[in-house]
């Protein structure tokens, strides 16, 4: 499952874009990920008709945020082997992404995770870190090691 810098939503339900990761879901499982996503709270107690709010052309009625974390609530249901997160976090507020980051945590070890950022908060979660200069690919120090000592 992918979940990119610019979410792709359907001007559909809320419900609708989450179980499109996973057409046959039930709604308890379409809750699930919601709440795993750290998405259920704003589509519980903001969305004036909760999961059958419509979430506009591409999403345009709901903020940054809130688009992002119905899209990882969409790629969490799928339950994937890996999971890919490019620039997730790049166009949304600090809140939003530590809601994020806090999601990823809980699914740490899980499955695997990809995480292409600029976000230096991000790399915490990693095992491993590489970095892309001139066109190439370097290992980067261990930062988890490096900060254990």
């Amino acid at each position: 499952a992918i979940v990119t810098q610019q979410t792709e939503l359907f001007n559909e339900t809320v419900r609708y874009n989450i179980r499109y990761g996973s057409p046959m879901a039930s709604d308890a499982e379409v809750e699930q990920a919601a709440r795993e996503a750290h998405a259920w709270e704003f589509i519980h107690s903001v969305l004036p008709e909760g999961l059958d709010t419509r979430a506009g052309q591409n999403g345009n009625r709901l903020s940054g945020g809130q688009r992002q974390r119905i899209a990882l609530a969409r790629a969490l249901l799928r339950k994937p082997e890996i999971l890919i997160l490019d620039e997730c976090t790049s166009q949304i507020d600090l809140r939003s992404e530590e809601l994020i980051r806090d999601s990823l945590m809980a699914h740490r070890g899980q499955r695997t995770m990809i995480i292409i950022t600029h976000r230096e908060s991000l790399l915490a979660l990693a095992d491993t870190v590489y970095e892309v200069s001139d066109g190439q690919i370097h290992p980067r120090f261990d930062h988890n090691r490096v900060a254990a000592a």
